[in-house]
């Protein structure tokens, strides 16, 4: 029994039984915004719609900041109004330097992409965004079970999904894994395969008095660099700034002091962060995530689809989490309405939501590897460049990838490159040591023959070695 319209509202049918089975078109596993985006867009359509989270909310997230490429997704589903309901940080661009603090650090304005795209979006406290997304999924039909797990997947095809949760068994038509880093899905399948040279763990929390951008830099995001990590300052709110350091795994190891103090040992270590922090308050320990990025692929099957972070994590040094996220949940919520639909058929459904994920992480990740190139680095950090090279990086920053990137942006990207790899001989912009919070911390940095520093001496001929002997 499927649901069906009566005049403006969406009624759906209570689950049947089959073989003593809860019955629903669709099970998503994760109420995050990949699956609760999922859940409206399927439940708008008339499925009938399972999501099952195994914690309760509301919950703390990082993932606070977005992509121009979320308001766009939102605005099409009818949610920007409720976002702008929230207390939020209208988010014009970001700021970038080298955490040494010698430099004022460089603006990048959302404002400066080319053509006639998006240029603002938003951060946001996670707990009241997924909250918001929850709410009006289940304002469309969609059933919720907060603290109910995956207790075991006994079969997986389209039509005959038949999985054990912690209340009882259920079967569906389909299922879509959005249960962020857990991967249900991709360690069923065996799938999940870490990716070499992205290996972090973060470390962060939130705060208040934590001095900001000002003036038209308002809402700016800033990003301090340094050797072997980076920091973050994200606006969320009138009062509270979300701010972490993410730290290459073999670096963290050498840090003295034990995981829950380690942002506060990092902050210390920083100059332009803790210039930033002089004033601050907030707790005395830090929370941990590991930031192991790692693909799933193969990313849709015979009944399934993986979405957001279960289907393939990626550094967040780009704030692509939470939009990839929305993205990917819209993506294969529409390809299931189109094969129930019979506007597609399922092989093409399922091979195209491939290619498009594909396609998306193969382009944040070229452009996490350059954020993790110093030569790169000082290029950006310049604010400057010929031919308007660096208005074409600030479309890509900004995620103009989701929609494809247009030919004037495009060759501009591919000229900066050009100019990274000259710049690692001969001078394009000022060369710049990197700030060493180790060696700040008096913990000497590993040999470079040890291979841990990833990046930062790629093809470094010709320059001054900033590595220690």
């Amino acid at each position: 029994m499927r649901g069906s319209r009566v005049g403006a509202d969406l009624v759906i049918a209570a689950p049947e039984s089959v073989a003593g089975h809860e019955a629903w078109d669709v099970v998503i596993i994760g109420a995050g915004p990949s699956g609760s985006i999922a859940a409206l867009e399927l439940a708008r359509a008339g499925k009938r719609v399972l999501v099952v989270d195994k914690e309760s909310f509301p919950r703390f997230r990082i993932g606070e900041s977005m992509l121009p490429h979320a308001n766009r997704l939102l605005t099409d589903l009818g949610l920007m109004d409720r976002v702008e309901e929230l207390p939020h940080v209208v988010k014009k661009g970001l700021e970038i330097s080298f955490g040494d603090g010698r430099r004022d650090p460089v603006a990048i304005p959302f404002a400066r992409m080319l053509g006639d795209t998006i240029k603002q979006t938003f951060n946001i406290r996670r707990s009241l965004f997924d909250q918001m997304l929850v709410d009006e999924a289940t304002k469309a039909g969609a059933v919720f079970r907060f603290e109910d797990g995956i207790d075991s997947i006994e079969h997986i095809a389209r039509g005959d999904v038949r999985i054990r949760l912690s209340s009882g068994p259920v079967r569906a038509d389909w299922i879509i894994d959005a249960s962020g880093q857990a991967c249900v899905l991709g360690r069923h399948f065996k799938t999940r395969r870490l990716l070499d040279g992205y290996r972090n763990i973060s470390y962060f929390e939130h705060f208040e008095g934590v001095r900001r951008p000002d003036g038209d830099r308002t809402g700016f995001a800033t990003l301090a660099m340094c050797r072997e990590s980076w920091f973050w300052m994200i606006p969320i709110d009138d009062r509270v700034t979300s701010v972490g350091v993410v730290v290459d795994d073999e670096h963290a190891k050498r840090i003295p002091v034990p995981a829950n103090q380690r942002l506060a040992w990092c902050i210390e270590r920083c100059p332009l962060v803790a210039d930033r922090m002089r004033n601050a308050t907030g707790p005395t320990t830090n929370q941990v995530v590991g930031d192991f990025s790692y693909t799933c692929e193969p990313f849709a099957g015979d009944g399934w689809f993986m979405v957001g972070d279960a289907a393939a994590f990626i550094d967040p040094v780009w704030s692509t989490g939470v939009t990839l996220g929305i993205d990917t949940g819209v993506a294969a919520s529409r390809r299931i309405i189109e094969v129930e639909a019979g506007r597609r058929s399922a092989e093409a459904a399922m091979k195209s939501y491939g290619k498009r994920v594909t396609r998306l992480r193969a382009g944040f990740l070229g452009l996490i590897s350059n954020f993790y190139d110093h030569s790169f680095r000082e290029l950006l950090v310049s604010g400057h460049g010929p031919l308007n090279v660096d208005a074409a990086v600030v479309n890509m920053l900004a995620g103009e990838i989701f929609e494809g990137v247009p030919f004037d942006v495009r060759w501009r990207w591919e000229l900066m490159r050009w100019f990274r790899e000259i710049n690692r001989h001969r001078k394009v912009v000022e060369w710049i040591r990197p700030h060493s919070l180790l060696q700040a911390g008096g913990v000497p940095l590993p040999s470079p023959r040890s291979g841990v520093i990833r990046g930062l001496r790629r093809g470094e001929r010709g320059r001054p070695s900033w590595q220690p002997s």
